[in-house]
């Protein structure tokens, strides 16, 4: 065993001693833990022990584990209920280690649980641990005969469902459906479900005579109920035929539609109507499996059932409930489909027509209120007529059935729209309640379905030019409606030449912002929307509107116009969302589409880009950052090569040719703005985290972009990123590595490397340099001590200790390349400076370091750290003394802590006083020395040790808690905010 497993095993021994201990004590109250997330820690830690453990029930025994449990569990005596739950818990993770069930129902320990069942029933926290306890116990077929021979299911399974915590009613729900499914195929299996419907009379007949505040109590039992059946359905789903086997304890679906003829709550509708669905899914179910092919009549049959519950459900007035449980019936058809073709290798993927039934039934919703503008929009474009036209027989093409019971759908379908005709607040309800469970689910959607839906959405939104059209004054339909085209467009591949609305739905989208009093989150649904669509429908709907020659009929020209005017909105998320979709369309011009430079100039978006600098909202300031890095990240050279080459062709291509000379307008004004110093200045000085990780992008772009000289990257920009990797922020942190990568790899470049490797000939300023093994080898040294003296060393190590994972496996990837380079080139000291160097030194986050750079970072650290106790003195004595809260208020905080920069001076220009000193340099033989220990270990070992690092010291914690010994903590900003 190793020294860590060791720790581990003789602290644990400590912690079940001190707890046994403390149950003994009749005078002490509790645990002796009084915070019981410990114990909840303490169990986690100790369940990926015994997984862990090549031998878990072997180690189980050698730290005392087995012993603790049996004697917590010994009903002679008392127990705390806490320190039972965590016992219940263990032999839990005990019994689910174990391969042979069969030693275990001769302990009796099992025999003591039994006897803590009553008192389970009244303590949620132990009857949460007896529930895992049985759940590891069901994974064993011995053990599942055992919960039936002991009447398990009636001492604590069932009175799980009138737990007064939802947390355990929901357990309970999840236990109790594995139980009984493990039992389908079994004599118990009838008698099981028996109970449940017994119960769930006795709840209905118990609620009738009761008031309305207890009968809540009891209907929320019997929704429990009715969770399992559903459950049961719903795991069976295309794997097991439980559909006979309900048949033969009585008919499910009789019983709920007794049901659904009581006056009972939407809710409980809603749950109905799913069990319902399912129900008449496995019976398709069974027959396909019967028959063993899919026939038309099935398929019929099916339809027949769910118009006749669809029916049903209306005729009772229960519309918002087949609508929000007729959504889930995508998801139902997807894994009955792909059960049955993975248990059974049937293949019904050509069989939507069910989808499509209840696709168009969802749709009469947007149908009544497209139909109430209609008529209008009609008299404005006649060919309005012959789009829903040609919808409507899309839709009805794609449902093949019976003519019957075709006709019977469209029969349904008039009285839904004659329904919802009558009441048109009713009606939005309905397309509200229709449009956000659509979009919930998406995930299982269907392909054509989504575009049928789509469509819908679009010709809705079309008909906001209308004065009495809902979508204009109705918020929350505004907000499903734009949502929903947004969350379709992104999850789905909508072809626009089956889906011709979508080249319309950019101007739609634009016209909205027309729209008097339009509310902000509307406005920033809208501007998410636009985003969406030039991403998804850019290839090649957008390339036709982008090259029209009228630009007033332009849907690019229009998104221009609506962004001059929400870059200047009152609310920060309106401006926010506006620049996001500008860092879009920048990242589009940079790949493949160039127009948009010429469009941001045109409509001066780039002047109101640098006046979001100033913003005083933080958020918008980043992303102000961040679209000005996109900006500068375009390939000029790309730029000028286009220019030159349409100058030379005739002048249809004066536009192109004018947006490349606006591209050099925008490079002009940028330079103007000293961008460069700004950014510099932002990393050092923004109150924000996210304004200063952007900054440090911009930064990173203006360096990639060559807007720095050599003394501003040597004097400025590296003293600044080396301050940026010890920001409080994981963020800006993680920002800095990747400038301080990059740099190293523009570095290699500068000195002759190509795709990772030196080729043997390289050609600068026009000569020709042969690179020989010697030389080569000289200019890699010469790089790694540069890394090393211009302090960018000190800062990976640093960020080696980081406590978050991204910020020290970013560092572990630069390091790794280093090792990389070291190795491959033979990197290596002479002897004798390596044998001064290499010294017994000390090890810094257990990893030798020398001496020096131990002495100059430790002396950083203890002047950083006195310089901000002194300052945290300073400012809470001032707010002791204050006599006034005007006073207080003239106490200033910290300008790197500020919630905003104060704004840089127009004519900045950094100079060396302007910034922190740079890092020690330290001796190439430090990085040397100790490369190979830092890419030795894997990340696999490097997690375990984190693992075993976090389990000893939470058995610190324990032993400590309650003891003299207090845990000392670090100064946080946070402690200094609550002044």
């Amino acid at each position: 065993m190793s020294t860590e497993g060791q720790q581990i095993s003789a602290k644990l021994q400590c912690v079940l001693n001190r707890l046994a201990e403390t149950q003994r004590d009749a005078k002490t109250q509790g645990s002796g833990v009084e915070d019981d997330t410990l114990l909840q820690k303490l169990h986690t830690h100790i369940h990926q022990q015994l997984v862990k453990s090549k031998n878990g029930p072997e180690w189980a025994r050698s730290v005392g584990l087995t012993v603790f449990v049996q004697d917590l569990l010994d009903p002679t005596t008392t127990k705390d209920s806490a320190t039972v739950a965590l016992t219940l818990k263990i032999l839990a993770s005990l019994i689910s280690v174990v391969e042979n069930f069969d030693a275990y129902p001769e302990d009796k320990v099992l025999c003591h649980f039994l006897v803590l069942l009553p008192s389970v029933r009244s303590d949620p926290t132990l009857a949460s641990a007896a529930l895992t306890l049985v759940q590891a116990i069901l994974k064993h077929k011995p053990g599942l005969y055992w919960l039936i021979k002991n009447g398990v299911w009636e001492k604590m399974l069932l009175p799980c469902l009138r737990s007064p915590s939802i947390f355990v009613q929901r357990e309970g729900i999840k236990v109790i459906t594995s139980f009984v499914l493990a039992l389908t195929d079994t004599q118990h299996f009838g008698p099981l479900l028996k109970d449940l419907y017994m119960i769930s009379d006795k709840l209905c007949e118990l609620r009738r005579h009761l008031g309305q505040a207890e009968g809540e109590d009891v209907r929320q039992s019997n929704l429990c109920v009715l969770r399992v059946i559903k459950q049961i359905h719903f795991q069976s789903l295309g794997r097991e035929a439980v559909y006979s086997h309900i048949c033969s304890v009585g008919d499910c679906a009789s019983r709920l539609v007794t049901l659904l003829q009581a006056n009972i709550p939407a809710t409980s509708v809603t749950l109905i109507a799913d069990v319902l669905l399912l129900n008449i899914m496995h019976k398709f179910q069974d027959r396909v499996v019967g028959y063993g092919l899919v026939e038309q009549f099935l398929v019929d049959g099916l339809s027949a059932d769910t118009i006749a519950l669809t029916r049903l459900l209306l005729q009772k007035g229960h519309l918002e409930s087949f609508l929000r449980a007729s959504v889930n019936i995508h998801q139902y058809w997807s894994i009955l489909v792909h059960n049955l073709k993975e248990t059974k290798n049937i293949d019904l993927t050509s069989v939507e027509t069910l989808l499509h039934i209840v696709t168009s039934l969802q749709m009469t919703t947007l149908l009544v209120l497209y139909q109430s503008c209609l008529n209008q929009l009609l008299k404005v474009c006649p060919e309005k007529a012959t789009i829903m036209a040609r919808w409507n027989d899309e839709v009805l093409s794609r449902i093949k059935i019976k003519e019957d019971i075709k006709a019977d759908a469209r029969k349904l379908e008039g009285e839904m729209v004659e329904a919802l005709e009558k009441d048109e607040s009713q009606a939005v309800k309905m397309a509200v309640v229709t449009v956000s469970g659509l979009t919930e689910a998406t995930c299982h959607l269907n392909q054509t379905c989504a575009v049928t839906i789509f469509q819908g959405l679009v010709l809705l939104l079309g008909s906001h030019t209308c004065p009495n059209s809902p979508i204009r004054s109705h918020v929350p339909l505004q907000r499903a409606a734009i949502g929903g085209i947004r969350v379709l467009v992104e999850k789905f591949n909508i072809d626009w030449r089956k889906c011709y609305v979508s080249v319309c739905l950019m101007g739609m989208l634009c016209d909205m912002v027309k729209i008097q009093g339009i509310t902000t989150q509307v406005k920033v649904i809208i501007l998410k929307a636009m985003n969406s669509c030039i991403t998804r429908f850019i290839p090649p709907v957008m390339s036709m509107l982008v090259n029209s020659e009228k630009l007033e009929y332009n849907s690019i020209e229009m998104m221009g116009q609506v962004l001059t005017i929400y870059l200047g909105d009152m609310e920060w998320e309106v401006r926010d969302s506006a620049l996001e979709l500008l860092i879009t369309c920048m990242k589009l011009a940079r790949e493949k589409y160039p127009y948009f430079v010429d469009w941001l100039v045109r409509y001066g978006l780039d002047r109101a880009v640098v006046v979001a600098l100033g913003d005083v909202e933080g958020y918008v300031r980043a992303s102000a950052l961040t679209l000005l890095a996109t900006i500068v990240s375009i390939d000029k050279r790309r730029w000028s090569s286009v220019c030159s080459d349409l100058s030379s062709r005739d002048n249809t291509n004066h536009k192109v040719a004018s947006g490349c000379s606006n591209n050099k307008r925008v490079w002009e004004g940028l330079d103007g703005e000293n961008l460069a110093h700004r950014g510099l200045w932002a990393v050092m000085n923004e109150g924000e985290s996210p304004v200063r990780a952007a900054a440090i992008t911009l930064v990173h772009q203006l360096f990639l972009a060559g807007k720095y000289s050599e003394e501003e990257v040597d004097g400025l920009v590296v003293r600044v990123m080396q301050r940026a990797t010890d920001d409080p922020d994981d963020e800006v942190r993680l920002a800095a590595l990747e400038f301080i990568c990059s740099h190293i790899l523009w570095a290699l470049n500068r000195h002759g490397m190509v795709d990772g490797e030196f080729p043997s000939v390289t050609f600068s300023r026009g000569k020709i340099t042969k690179l020989d093994k010697n030389e080569v080898k000289n200019r890699v040294r010469s790089i790694l001590t540069w890394i090393c003296e211009c302090g960018y060393l000190c800062s990976l190590l640093t960020c080696l200790k980081d406590l978050v994972t991204p910020v020290t496996d970013k560092t572990r990837e630069i390091f790794c390349f280093l090792h990389d380079l070291i190795t491959r080139y033979e990197i290596q000291l002479e002897g004798s400076k390596r044998s001064e160097s290499v010294t017994p030194a000390p090890r810094l986050g257990g990893v030798q370091v020398a001496e020096n750079e131990v002495t100059v970072d430790q002396g950083l650290c203890d002047v950083d750290s006195a310089a901000r106790e002194d300052e945290i003195d300073r400012t809470i004595s001032d707010i002791l003394a204050a006599s006034s809260l005007h006073t207080v208020n003239m106490i200033k905080r910290p300008y790197s802590m500020a919630l905003g920069g104060p704004a840089p001076p127009r004519p900045l220009l950094l100079t060396l006083d302007d910034v922190p000193p740079a890092n020690a340099p330290l001796p190439l033989a430090t990085l040397l020395t100790n490369i190979h220990q830092f890419c030795s270990c894997t990340d696999i070992n490097e997690e375990e040790r984190q693992r075993v690092s976090d389990f000893l010291s939470l058995l610190d914690d324990i032993l400590l808690e309650g003891g003299d010994t207090q845990p000392t903590h670090l100064d946080d900003q946070h402690l200094r905010d609550c002044y």
